[in-house]
C-alpha cells in the first residue's frame, strides 16, 4: 500500500497522505520550530479533582525538547518504577516547550527530581488517573519567522473562516517527524509481518543513512549493533538488547509499553484516514459537504465530540447542513479497525479504495493480543479558536483535543519542508 516516493521528492503530502492544502496562493512562506521557543504547547487540562489522600501523585511538567514517551521513560528510571506506572493526557513532540500532565500510580516526593530542560509543578494527590484523551485541548504560542504578512494572515483566516476551517489531517507528528515511517512500520505489523517491522524501526532505508544503521541491516549482528548504537536512542537499544538475548526477532516490540506499541498502529489508521479525507474533499468539491449516508456527530466549542453520531438521511440533510455550517456538528470519517463497518454510498467507496488489500480483521494482530485495535472516528474539519497576532511573526491560538497545530498552520504558511 505505501509507496516509496523518491527521496529528492519527499514531502510532508506524499509521506503522510494529506491533500494539498486549500488556501492555495493565499499561503506565504514560514519557518516552523527554528528553536524550541518558537513553538509553546500548553494543555487545557480536564478537572482534576484533588484528594489530599489520593492514590496518584498527578503533576505538570514544562519540557523542553522532550518526547512525552522518552520523557517518561526517563522519569520511570529516576524513580526506580515500571514506565506502565506514569500516565498522561497527551503525548507531544519533542521540538518545542511544552506543559502537560502526568499521574503517577504511588506517592512520590518529586522535590528532589532533577531532570535537564524539566520544570515539575503543580504537585498534587487525587483518585482520578490521567488518561489519553482526558483534556479539553491545547494553547500554542507560534514563531514563524521573519518576515511574515500579518495583513496576509489576516486574508487568509478570512478565507478559512469562508470554507468551513481546516482539514482535519493527522499532522507529521503521528508518524515521527525526523523518520517519518511509524505508518509504515504500523502496517507491516497490520499485515502480519512482525520481523519486517522491527527491522524497519532499526534501520529504514529511506530516511538512514548512519553507519550503525547500516552496519546492523548489512550484518544481522545485534551484539555488535549494541557496541555502535548511541546510548541515547533507548528504544532501539531494547529492541537490539531483545534480539541479542532470545536470538529471534518475533516478540522484541514487546519490551516497548503498550502505549509505545500501539503508537504504529495507530499511525497507519491516521495515514488510511488522511487518505481518505483527502480523497473526500476532492470528491465532494468543499471541506463540509456532506451526502446520505454520510455520519455526523455534535461538537464543543474546539470541535471535541459532544454528543451522538447521526446518519444523514434525505429527511435530515437540510438541519444538519444548518448545524455544520453554526459549527455545532461536523462530518467523521472512521479510523479502520477489527470492528469498523463499511460506509454506505460514496464514502463507502472511498473506504474501499483506500484500504485496497486490508480487511477489518487484519487488526486483530496475531500473537499480540494487547496491539489489537476496534477502530474509531474523527471528525473532517476544525477551526482554530482565540487567535491572536502577538506580533509579527508570532501567533497564539487554542485547538480541540488531537488536533495539529501544523495542520493549521499549513493552510496558511508554507513552512519550511523536512530536513
Amino acid at each position: 500500500m505505501w509507496q516509496v516516493p523518491e527521496r529528492d521528492m519527499m514531502n510532508i503530502d506524499e509521506l503522510t497522505g494529506m491533500g494539498e492544502p486549500l488556501l492555495g496562493e493565499y499561503r506565504q512562506k514560514g519557518i516552523l520550530k527554528a528553536r524550541a521557543e518558537d513553538f509553546i504547547v500548553e494543555e487545557i487540562p480536564s478537572m482534576i479533582p484533588e484528594d489530599r489522600y489520593g492514590r496518584y501523585t498527578v503533576f505538570s511538567a514544562v519540557l523542553k525538547n522532550w518526547d512525552t514517551n522518552r520523557f517518561v521513560s526517563y522519569l520511570a528510571r529516576k524513580l526506580g518504577i515500571s514506565k506502565e506506572r506514569i500516565s498522561y493526557a497527551g503525548t507531544k513532540d519533542k521540538r518545542g516547550i511544552t506543559k502537560q500532565f502526568f499521574s503517577i500510580d504511588g506517592e512520590f516526593d518529586l522535590s528532589q527530581v532533577v531532570i535537564k530542560d524539566v520544570t515539575i509543578d503543580m504537585v498534587f494527590r487525587s483518585n482520578r488517573k490521567l488518561e489519553l484523551g482526558m483534556l479539553e485541548g491545547n494553547r500554542f504560542i507560534v514563531g514563524l519567522g521573519p518576515d511574515i504578512d500579518s495583513s496576509s494572515v489576516l486574508l487568509s483566516l478570512e478565507k478559512m473562516e469562508q470554507i468551513g476551517g481546516f482539514p482535519n489531517y493527522f499532522g507529521i507528528q503521528r508518524f515521527g517527524s525526523v523518520r517519518v515511517n511509524t505508518h509504515r512500520i504500523g502496517e507491516l505489523i497490520v499485515r502480519g509481518r512482525y520481523e519486517d517491522a522491527v527491522l524497519l524501526y532499526l534501520y529504514d532505508p529511506l530516511f538512514d543513512t548512519e553507519d550503525y544503521r547500516v552496519n546492523f541491516h548489512e550484518t544481522m549482528d545485534a551484539r555488535r549493533a549494541l557496541r555502535e548504537y548511541p546510548l541515547h536512542l533507548n528504544f532501539e537499544r531494547s529492541l537490539l538488547g531483545y534480539i541479542a538475548e532470545k536470538g529471534r526477532i518475533d516478540g522484541a516490540f514487546d519490551v516497548f509499553p503498550r502505549n509505545l506499541r500501539m503508537l504504529f498502529i495507530h499511525a497507519f489508521q491516521s495515514y488510511l484516514f488522511n487518505r481518505m479525507l483527502a480523497k473526500r474533499i476532492e470528491f465532494l468539491g468543499s471541506l463540509n459537504g456532506i451526502v446520505e449516508g454520510d455520519t455526523v456527530v455534535e461538537v464543543d466549542r474546539l470541535f471535541n465530540r459532544s454528543g451522538k453520531e447521526v446518519v444523514v438521511n434525505s429527511f435530515n440533510m437540510g438541519q444538519i447542513r444548518s448545524e455544520i455550517a453554526a459549527d455545532r456538528m461536523r462530518p467523521v470519517i472512521k479510523l479502520f479497525g477489527y470492528r469498523t463497518a463499511f460506509s454506505a454510498g460514496s464514502m463507502g467507496e472511498i473506504e474501499r479504495e483506500v484500504l485496497g488489500d486490508i480487511k477489518q480483521e487484519n487488526f486483530k494482530i496475531p500473537g499480540h493480543r494487547d496491539m489489537w485495535s476496534s477502530g474509531d472516528t474523527r471528525i473532517t474539519s476544525s477551526r482554530a479558536r482565540d487567535f491572536q497576532i502577538r506580533d509579527d511573526s508570532t501567533f497564539s491560538f487554542s485547538l480541540g483535543r488531537g488536533m495539529y497545530a501544523t495542520v493549521f498552520l499549513r493552510e496558511i504558511f508554507d513552512l519550511n519542508p523536512i530536513s
